[in-house]
């Protein structure tokens, strides 16, 4: 079974002396030889504190140097990764311990409150975290050991529960080599990285050191950090979310250096206002991929990033795009996607492959519609619609009018159930200047400029923030059960 340490040893040990890792400090560099020193010297250590071949370890700790070291480890112990994001809350991260068998948690001592309950004996230490051994509070599923699991990581949770998404090394293996039929990663990239390592990791941070690239880690994620990073390393490519690009874009010194040649978006769907302020300060386009945690990346819009920047754009020629009918109309159909690279298993309640795709395609929820190019083009998802009358619609319809009012920072859109209509919509809003707010009277007069009677929110709250995912996207379901809730 293939292993994705001896992946990356092998691509180590043909550039050892190669930067694998440049940053966050000025003077920070690990070439592939150190980095895999210092992998083999935690791998040792996680031994010592008796991680075996099939365990489970939870690891909690910020992106970066040590993220990627300590992954790797786990790998060389033949063992598999379960993030626990530092972001989320400890009653978050229990339940992680709860629903995964665990054998250890690899965490920071200042971090460690939440896993004191299930310790089983003290802990060993490596640079700037220890390994806990805690009691597993359940056994693994039927038909989990005979996977060469890699990583357990959670959905988002946006629409619902979150999943415990199984991916082994095979299948990663598949996804890196599907995405880099477009993106072309090679020894002479060096990649800025910006983004989470407990949500973005098996088809950009392996897909780097397999392939022999340079991962650039600035001192911090905003626009004068990510620029200079970018400047004095030579990026090739920038991995980071629609916010970020827009912090880029609206800084008005330095410059991006001549050799970036891909700026990739993800996390969340890009706003083409964004996409083009970003060209025109640049002259660079944005290029949105869409990464979807049981499937991997099967969106990266090359094609038509010049005048389709909010499109995810044709599908990759390792996938197989289908689209079947939602009731929408003719245009409006619900993606599904074949090929390789999809999640071995859901892990609780366990769920297999076969049973997930028992035709071959995996139902992904997202509803599209395709141009005469073959250019996809997200409207929402399914779980998302509301309806009202039998007349449905996507909430984010109506979220770009409120968030094309200058006054709007951000919205979210939800169904409240409705006696009378079935559901209609409400929305949530933050005002840009909380000192001079529009009025909701304001807000409704402009929506019913630009949408239908149907789609007009019933009532805006302000509010001073969203709730999101730890990832950053918008809990469409929480806001609306709190509105059921609430007088």
């Amino acid at each position: 079974m293939i292993n994705l340490y001896d992946v990356f040893c092998e691509t180590a040990g043909n550039q050892p002396t190669e930067p694998a890792l440049l940053g966050p400090g000025p003077g920070d560099r690990l070439s592939y030889g150190q980095l895999t020193d210092a992998i083999d010297a935690a791998a040792e250590r996680l031994q010592v504190a008796g991680l075996r071949p099939g365990d489970c370890v939870g690891l909690h700790c910020p992106s970066g140097v040590d993220y990627i070291i300590l992954t790797y480890a786990v790998w060389r112990c033949r063992a598999c990764v379960v993030p626990i994001p530092v972001e989320l809350a400890d009653p978050e991260k229990q339940e992680i311990c709860r629903t995964i068998a665990l054998t250890h948690v690899i965490t920071g001592p200042q971090r460690a409150s939440f896993v004191e309950p299930l310790r089983r004996g003290p802990a060993v230490d490596l640079p700037n975290v220890a390994c806990v051994p805690v009691t597993a509070l359940r056994e693994h599923p039927d038909g989990f050991r005979a996977l060469s699991s890699a990583f357990i990581r959670f959905t988002s949770g946006t629409t619902g529960m979150a999943k415990g998404v199984v991916l082994s090394h095979e299948t990663i293996r598949d996804r890196i080599a599907a995405a880099n039929d477009v993106l072309r990663i090679g020894p002479g990239d060096r990649v800025v990285w910006i983004l989470s390592m407990s949500y973005h990791f098996a088809v950009s941070i392996v897909s780097y050191l397999s392939n022999g690239a340079t991962i650039v880690l600035p001192s911090n994620h905003f626009a004068p950090a990510i620029r200079a990073a970018a400047q004095q390393h030579g990026a090739t490519l920038i991995y980071a979310a629609p916010t970020h690009y827009a912090w880029l874009a609206e800084s008005i010194h330095g410059e991006l250096p001549k050799s970036l040649r891909l700026a990739i978006s993800t996390s969340t769907a890009m706003e083409r206002g964004v996409a083009e302020k970003f060209r025109r300060r640049y002259g660079l386009s944005l290029t949105q991929a869409l990464g979807i945690i049981e499937v991997g990346l099967p969106f990266i819009n090359t094609d038509f990033a010049a005048d389709r920047p909010e499109a995810v754009g044709r599908v990759l020629p390792a996938y197989r795009l289908r689209l079947e009918d939602t009731g929408l109309g003719p245009h409006l159909k619900e993606v599904l996607l074949g090929g390789k690279g999809f999640l071995d298993a859901y892990y609780e309640p366990w769920c297999p492959r076969e049973r997930i795709m028992p035709d071959g395609w995996f139902r992904t929820g997202d509803v599209g519609e395709l141009d005469a190019d073959g250019c996809l083009f997200l409207r929402g998802r399914t779980k998302d619609l509301i309806s009202v009358l039998g007349a449905k619609f996507f909430p984010q319809e109506v979220e770009t009018v409120l968030l094309s009012h200058p006054g709007v920072s951000a919205a979210s859109v939800f169904a409240q159930r409705d006696a009378r209509l079935g559901e209609a919509p409400c929305a949530r809003v933050v005002a840009a200047d909380p000192a001079a707010a529009p009025t909701e009277a304001e807000l409704l007069r402009y929506c019913r400029q630009r949408l239908a009677a149907f789609k007009i929110p019933q009532r805006i709250e302000f509010v001073r923030e969203l709730p999101r995912t730890a990832s950053g996207k918008v809990l469409h379901r929480v806001i609306e059960q709190r509105s059921e809730a609430s007088p």
